[in-house]
């Protein structure tokens, strides 16, 4: 599978992209052009926040702070994810309640082979699957006239945002945790510093104390 050019917009400043990092490969079968669109603009933005995340925010920072902000994309993830799998189920129903078959079709379905680089990544690869799913029934209510076009286009639209927007508040997340991280380092070392100059320049005093005693006694 062909690499895709670094992307600028799913770029965090605190993922280096030429180091090394493990990966487990999942194959994911996604229907509809729209779950292939949020892939694409998503899945690699939100996969490197991420991983910044759980890996380089430890690093550089605390494990409580890691941990506390760990707890709200956790919440973020399993709500949208929830709110998701309700619809599918709604949808589903109206669809049975009408003696509409779900099991439709698809012109251009795509296998794809996604890298997961962190224990996350693959519950957004899951919002993005359950969506796929999602839109089965909502295809097979449209094409059997059950609603309008505007209100298909009005339901693909809300929720392709909403995916895309976790995906986003994610990154900036992990972009504003890991430069607070950042510079509560920098600051620390600076206080560092600063206690160990008055001390360097005590033990310096003294030795040149030392020196002048010695040179009057000669």
């Amino acid at each position: 599978m062909a690499q895709r050019q670094r992307n600028d917009s799913t770029h965090i400043p605190s993922v280096r992209q030429d180091n090394s990092r493990p990966f487990l490969t999942q194959k994911a079968l996604l229907n509809s052009l729209h779950a292939q669109q949020i892939f694409d603009r998503g899945y690699e933005m939100c996969a490197n926040a991420l991983f910044s995340l759980s890996v380089v925010l430890r690093f550089i920072g605390s494990e409580e702070r890691a941990q506390e902000v760990d707890t709200l994309v956790d919440t973020q993830i399993d709500q949208t994810l929830e709110e998701i799998r309700k619809e599918s189920l709604r949808l589903k129903e109206v669809a049975e309640g009408n003696g509409i078959e779900t099991a439709i079709g698809y012109t251009s379905a795509k296998t794809i082979d996604v890298q997961i680089t962190s224990p996350r990544s693959i519950k957004y690869l899951a919002i993005i699957r359950e969506f796929d799913a999602m839109m089965t029934h909502l295809d097979a209510l449209w094409l059997s006239c059950v609603i309008s076009d505007s209100q298909y286009a009005r339901g693909v639209y809300e929720w392709k945002r909403r995916i895309l927007r976790l995906a986003g508040q994610i990154r900036q997340l992990a972009t504003r945790a890991v430069l607070a991280a950042r510079r509560k380092e920098t600051a620390s070392e600076t206080v560092a510093d600063a206690s160990v100059t008055p001390v360097v320049e005590s033990e310096n005093s003294v030795r040149e104390s030392a020196a002048r005693d010695i040179s009057g006694t000669r």
